[in-house]
């Protein structure tokens, strides 16, 4: 079955094609993934080696992992940087985004790993984890370095980095970012900082960290990227649909996956994700 999806934003046209019945097959049967997939096999698909290792900072988590695209023309690639998810927290770190990364560059993209403080790091909180990734953006724009484009970026996050890369992506920031993915993103963490679960309390402590400071910290109630679009599982029982109500955005609700599909690059939801990602560039050929 094959399914074209198009779509028109803001007058521009994208075009996505998603083989849904013949990949689900092939994932479950040729890699016997089921979904929705656990943390821990997001964690032993993550064993890809960095090309690079760049520091931005003088604390031991503020680096940047970068793997070259898998191109014979590596200087025209584009590159995605991604910011991990992990509920804010020092617990959850940039080597269960190794998997995702690797998918990524072997379908043509340059990638960039962005670890920063967190939770439990001195600094970490508000707003020193922001801080942090606008540091290492800076420094990816500004690289003389060869490998990819450094003006031509995508930012990526997930769960709790897609509530930071909206912040990041702000337009103030002044930085040449093409479009901004949320990957089950946290869009209102205040509403968010308000339930319950484990993650959702971290929220609350993130907040803690500068309580004056909840509506400035919250991407609901700022200004956002021109592009944005917000990408999630159905069965995610970590974010909730609620967070994907962010105005202008793009929403794609995947059926069947959980939380940890969308960056386990075996999974259909994770084809959907570098299908969203290319369709930012209509200048590559497929």
């Amino acid at each position: 079955m094959l399914v074209v999806i198009v779509r028109e934003i803001r007058g521009v046209r994208y075009v996505g094609f998603a083989l849904s019945f013949l990949l689900s097959w092939y994932l479950t049967t040729s890699l016997g993934l089921t979904s929705p997939v656990s943390f821990q096999q997001v964690i032993e698909r993550s064993t890809a080696v960095a090309d690079k290792v760049i520091h931005y900072g003088d604390a031991e988590s503020q680096f940047i992992e970068l793997y070259l695209a898998e191109s014979t023309v590596h200087n025209d690639a584009p590159l995605v940087v991604y910011i991990h998810g992990g509920c804010w927290q020092n617990t959850f770190g940039v080597d269960h985004a190794r998997g995702f990364a690797e998918g990524l560059s072997a379908a043509g993209f340059a990638v960039a790993l962005v670890e920063y403080r967190r939770l439990g790091d001195e600094g970490g909180g508000w707003p020193g984890s922001l801080d942090d990734i606008l540091q290492a953006l800076e420094l990816l724009t500004n690289t003389q370095d060869t490998g990819f484009q450094p003006r031509n970026i995508t930012l990526v996050g997930h769960s709790a980095g897609g509530h930071l890369a909206l912040l990041a992506s702000q337009p103030q920031q002044r930085l040449p970012i093409r479009g901004v993915i949320g990957l089950a993103a946290i869009t209102d963490i205040e509403a968010y900082a308000a339930g319950a679960s484990g993650c959702q309390q971290a929220g609350a402590n993130f907040l803690a960290t500068a309580p004056d400071q909840a509506q400035v910290m919250n991407p609901a109630k700022q200004s956002r990227h021109s592009f944005v679009f917000l990408l999630r599982g159905d069965q995610d029982t970590i974010v909730g649909i609620e967070q994907q109500q962010l105005d202008g955005a793009e929403v794609v609700d995947i059926p069947g996956a959980g939380h940890f599909d969308l960056i386990h690059p075996d999974t259909e939801a994770f084809e959907q994700v570098l299908e969203t990602i290319r369709n930012l560039y209509p200048e590559l050929t497929r």
